[in-house]
């Protein structure tokens, strides 16, 4: 008879190859060294998780909890279009905030290479939630678009130049700046 996977080990894998992944770089980190942290095989990893990107997806995921269900309203006022921008693309003063925004990154970066899509979808919905609120605050359809592209792309600059130089860099205020740009554009 087969025995009955443990419910609390996969959870437990991700939380301490998140730990380990603070003071690890992606491109060193294997389905074999990953068991090696967990003091087992790789079995475990590829049994829960069936590859070391579906894992690091996982650890991605885990540590941006509650970030992927925080919908931005398209009627919201400036003041939550900037929390919004912050929730997904700042914060990065938490630890693990900035290993999210870091592996995403990482894991962006070459996904295409692949074949796997899993961060140019989060950017595409994105990308929709700003433009249906730049439609709701008064833009045409098309600088809707328009501008929704610029803004997420300014996001991820300025996430990716705190990732780069924490020490000269403020994500936060720069995603407000960011917000109140739209918000001067609009015509509502």
């Amino acid at each position: 008879m087969p025995r009955k996977p443990d419910p609390t080990l996969k959870p437990a894998i991700i939380e301490k190859v998140a730990e380990h992944l603070h003071e690890t770089k992606l491109e060193a980190v294997s389905v074999r060294s990953l068991g090696r942290v967990l003091g087992t095989s790789a079995y475990p990893i590829v049994y829960h998780f069936g590859s070391r990107d579906a894992l690091i997806d996982a650890v991605v995921e885990h540590l941006d909890r509650g970030i992927a269900q925080d919908s931005l309203d398209p009627g919201a006022d400036v003041g939550a279009l900037r929390a919004w921008l912050t929730a997904v693309f700042g914060g990065l003063g938490h630890r693990d905030r900035l290993l999210a925004a870091r592996l995403t990154f990482e894991l962006g970066a070459v996904e295409s290479l692949d074949g796997r899509e899993r961060e140019r979808l989060v950017q595409r919905g994105h990308v929709a939630s700003v433009a249906a609120w730049c439609t709701a605050h008064g833009y045409d359809a098309g600088d809707a678009q328009d501008a929704a592209v610029d803004a997420i792309r300014a996001a991820r600059g300025a996430q990716w130049a705190t990732l780069v130089d924490p020490d000269e860099n403020d994500v936060d205020a720069a995603l407000g700046t960011i917000a109140d740009r739209l918000a001067r554009l609009s015509v509502a």
